[in-house]
């Protein structure tokens, strides 16, 4: 990207912070809005589609890196301690600070070794830029025999600007996993180039309604054309139709061996 391009951006989102992913609250109405958000947006949608299950069977110590307003906690089982972590930078870039989350720097976390039984994040490693480092810490701090949860985008579009740096292939995520210490990597890809193109369409649709009067005219016309391929998107993601070598994103799960070797610096490291 040319620093014209990114000047450009950066004058169009000065003085907004991006928007948080907020968790639905108790209220009827903000339950309502939390579940039309995950059926209109597949990427958030199939996030939580493989996280729910994952985090109601979490016992014990359990760490969310990159938390941000926490939007999934509430799915974590009432037995299980949840701490919240993020980066200093969050205050800054955001419109919300939380009283029950530790800040940090962005590089060594804030835990002893061996802190927690398990720990999850969910669109959070393509913000950082210093990512292997970043699954170092995340393997230091689990328990041996720790689990370890996250998703990744793959066909998303260029956001929280200007802290979004990669998209990862399976074969450059096994690669960092090996290589920061962990082991047993299921890696699963969320929907098919049929989802992809039905959420692109989707939110075309929704660029459309915000753009002025034109645009919501046209977005009221198209209107049973845009929920009809939302239905074919949700079928693809549910029914597994398409090519699943062009998802929206990526699901991760990973294990700290029981027996580990010291990867508390990069240089120590095993190579793949």
């Amino acid at each position: 990207m040319s620093g014209t391009s990114t000047m450009r951006h950066k004058k169009k989102i000065e003085g907004l912070p991006p928007v948080a992913n907020k968790p639905p609250g108790k209220t009827y109405t903000g339950k309502l809005l939390f579940l039309v958000r995950t059926l209109l947006d597949m990427q958030m949608g199939s996030v939580y589609r493989h996280l729910r299950p994952w985090l109601e069977k979490r016992s014990g110590e359990l760490l969310e890196a990159g938390c941000g307003a926490q939007p999934y906690r509430y799915l974590v089982p009432v037995g299980c301690r949840y701490t919240g972590l993020d980066s200093e930078e969050a205050e800054a870039n955001f419109d919300y600070r939380l009283p029950d989350t530790i800040y940090y720097g962005g590089e060594r976390f804030p835990f002893e070794d061996r802190s927690f039984d398990s720990l999850f994040h969910t669109e959070v490693l393509e913000h950082i830029y210093l990512a292997d480092q970043f699954l170092v810490e995340c393997c230091r701090v689990l328990k041996p025999a720790g689990t370890m949860f996250f998703t990744v985008p793959f066909q998303a579009r260029y956001h929280y600007i200007p802290h979004d740096f990669f998209r990862y292939t399976p074969a450059a995520l096994e690669r960092m996993l090996i290589e920061a210490g962990f082991s047993q990597i299921e890696i699963r890809p969320r929907g098919s180039d049929i989802t992809v193109a039905a959420n692109k369409c989707i939110s075309v649709f929704y660029r459309w309604l915000r753009s002025g009067l034109t645009g919501a005219v046209a977005g009221i016309l198209l209107l049973p054309i845009a929920l009809t391929v939302l239905v074919i998107g949700w079928l693809s993601l549910r029914l597994t139709i398409g090519s699943y070598d062009d998802c929206l994103g990526y699901t991760v799960i990973a294990k700290k061996p029981e027996v580990c070797v010291n990867n508390s610096k990069p240089s120590e490291r095993p190579s793949v």
